[in-house]
């Protein structure tokens, strides 16, 4: 791992950029710089696959946020470590990779040693409920072992998010951070994961989409502080 994390661990929005235009994209990521709170930019597939990486590299150059590259690496140890340093080469902060794949490949991208690795323990569809619940303690004392940056827990199931934090390195007080994406257009309300133990709350379409994404991003980021007694 790098000796410090951009990723702050502290209550904030990570905002998810899966819009398909570029120029609302870059829009986005500069006024994001200028917002009231703390806040974080994902970077989904479907911004991705619209230029490939140079979108990751456009985003850095519009803003100073802490970048995270949301690409769900899944694949051998060898081709997960390309696709990480081929993020982090283009500007990402961080990279999101599910946990499922083994111990082999999240070592494979921890010992990169360029940013961060989070890992997805479990999602926020029911599907999600059917497979990967059946693992998720064994998956988030492995990852922890490993030493990962963050995890990904469900905001839409926030007990999950109670009942497996409190699993990090068996540390309440683990330096691992935890974002939960879910809110408004999944089901879950801003502070649902941060009061259950999360740091960064996933936002997507509830900003993106707004007529004023920026001053939404600084609502959503002051009712979720709020739940915690912050404002």
């Amino acid at each position: 791992m790098i000796e410090t994390s951009r990723i702050e661990k502290r209550p904030g929005i990570m905002v998810a950029f899966d819009m398909e235009d570029v120029p609302s994209a870059i829009r986005l990521a500069e006024e994001l710089s200028a917002a009231d709170g703390n806040f974080a930019i994902k970077i989904g597939r479907p911004l991705e696959m619209q230029t490939g990486k140079e979108v990751i590299s456009k985003v850095r150059d519009a803003t100073d946020l802490p970048i995270v590259y949301d690409g769900k690496i899944a694949d051998i140890p060898y081709i997960s470590a390309k696709i990480a340093e081929i993020a982090y080469g283009a500007g990402a902060d961080a990279v999101i990779m599910h946990a499922f794949v083994g111990a082999d490949v999240m070592r494979e991208v921890v010992n990169l040693g360029m940013g961060d690795v989070i890992t997805v323990i479990e999602m926020t569809h029911p599907g999600s409920v059917e497979y990967l619940g059946h693992f998720s303690e064994k998956l988030i004392r492995k990852t922890s072992e490993i030493g990962v940056d963050g995890i990904v827990l469900p905001a839409t199931r926030p007990e999950r998010v109670s009942a497996l934090s409190g699993l990090l390195n068996g540390d309440s007080d683990s330096e691992t951070y935890i974002i939960s994406p879910g809110i408004h257009a999944q089901g879950a309300e801003p502070g649902d994961a941060i009061v259950n133990g999360s740091d960064y709350e996933v936002v997507g379409r509830a900003i993106y989409q707004s007529e004023d994404p920026k001053e939404s991003a600084e609502q959503i980021y002051r009712q979720a502080i709020s739940r915690l007694g912050g404002v």
